[in-house]
């Protein structure tokens, strides 16, 4: 996984991403029919990419597909 720059990452734009929260949660990958993976990178309910402190904060990221 890569540390989260504090703004959304270029290789992650249009993407979804697997993700590590700032309070040590890990985002869950489901492979069903009807859920896409991981979570929005970007767009309407997308990731919040700033740095602030709090514990769900995205620390680390990873691309997916």
């Amino acid at each position: 996984m890569t540390a989260n720059p504090g703004h959304l990452p270029t290789d992650a734009i249009g993407k979804r991403v697997a993700v590590q929260l700032a309070g040590g949660a890990e985002s869950k990958i489901d492979n069903g029919p009807m859920v896409p993976p991981g979570w929005a990178a970007d767009g309407k309910g997308g990731c919040r990419w700033t740095l602030t402190g709090c514990p769900f904060d995205i620390a680390r990221y990873r691309v997916l597909g």
